[in-house]
């Protein structure tokens, strides 16, 4: 693991294999251990970098650059850091949110781009309790005790934001909820203490529960985006009415869905990602052969 300094944060980071670059970027109240299994299959052919977005992990939380067009910044500084010219950069959740952005501010850097469930504030710029069919199982769990948190879901402009940050409260609290999904946020043992801990303090002491759903690039802008795009949403999600507004923006976006799954699908249905992945990222392999 190494340290770099990018838009006045130390940025944790870590590279492993060779070859052409990937960027994998996590998304809120995780670190880059998410993509830790799929790094490693991709690391058979390709540089893969990973690192901790700005107040998570092992980097800096400055109070300020909690909103997509900073944290898309973060990204194309650590790539001029670490000497990237260009690469695939694959995110997941609000970290493609990121991607996004640094891929409209230059697209020249950009091999491919991959969104993997990533909310777009121009389709959602707000989500509300409804836009999934059902809750899950944790989801359930918090939303019944919406009385004793004194939070009425039905009328929550931003449910996904607001599921994270109780999700930290009650695991901080060490409340027993009696529900957990595929994969839940902040799951068990020191670690999740220490992630909600961290997420709660990014929400209390930084910009973040304003500058996370300020907009970023412009509709002409994300639509004019020309190299490979892979959009891979789950059906269960609420971001698919973000999967579905970038596809009808990107009809040559290769568009893939994840059945029977929900947000964290990367973690759920590992299998399917990594074949996804490396089907969408062979042809920059390839590139790179020698005739």
């Amino acid at each position: 693991m190494g340290f770099a300094m990018v838009n006045g944060a130390k940025l944790a980071w870590q590279q492993i294999g060779e070859g052409p670059d990937v960027v994998l970027v996590h998304g809120l109240a995780t670190n880059r251990a998410f993509w830790f299994g799929h790094a490693m299959q991709l690391s058979a052919h390709f540089r893969v970098t990973l690192f901790d977005l700005r107040g998570h992990g092992y980097s800096d939380c400055p109070t300020e650059g909690f909103n997509v067009r900073q944290l898309g910044a973060d990204i194309l500084g650590l790539m001029d850091t670490l000497a990237i010219d260009r690469a695939a950069v694959i995110g997941h959740s609000y970290g493609g949110s990121a991607a996004l952005e640094a891929a409209a501010a230059a697209p020249q850097r950009f091999t491919a781009l991959g969104l993997l469930d990533a909310r777009s504030l121009l389709f959602q710029p707000q989500m509300w309790l409804h836009e999934a069919e059902a809750l899950t199982p944790f989801e359930a769990a918090i939303n019944d005790r919406g009385d004793v948190d004194g939070v009425d879901w039905n009328r929550e402009p931003q449910v996904g934001l607001r599921f994270l940050e109780m999700a930290a409260r009650h695991c901080v609290a060490g409340t027993v909820l009696g529900a957990r999904d595929a994969v839940t946020p902040f799951g068990e043992g020191r670690g999740a203490q220490k992630a909600a801990r961290q997420w709660l303090q990014v929400l209390e002491t930084t910009d973040a529960r304003d500058g996370l759903n300020q907009p970023g690039a412009s509709m002409p802008v994300i639509s004019a985006l020309s190299m490979p795009r892979l959009l891979m949403y789950a059906d269960e999600s609420r971001c698919w009415k973000s999967g579905e507004g970038l596809a009808r923006l990107w009809p040559d976006a290769r568009f893939e869905a994840v059945l029977g799954a929900a947000h964290f699908f990367p973690l759920s249905h590992p299998a399917q990602v990594a074949d996804t992945l490396s089907d969408f990222l062979n042809p920059l392999q390839m590139a790179e052969v020698p005739s």
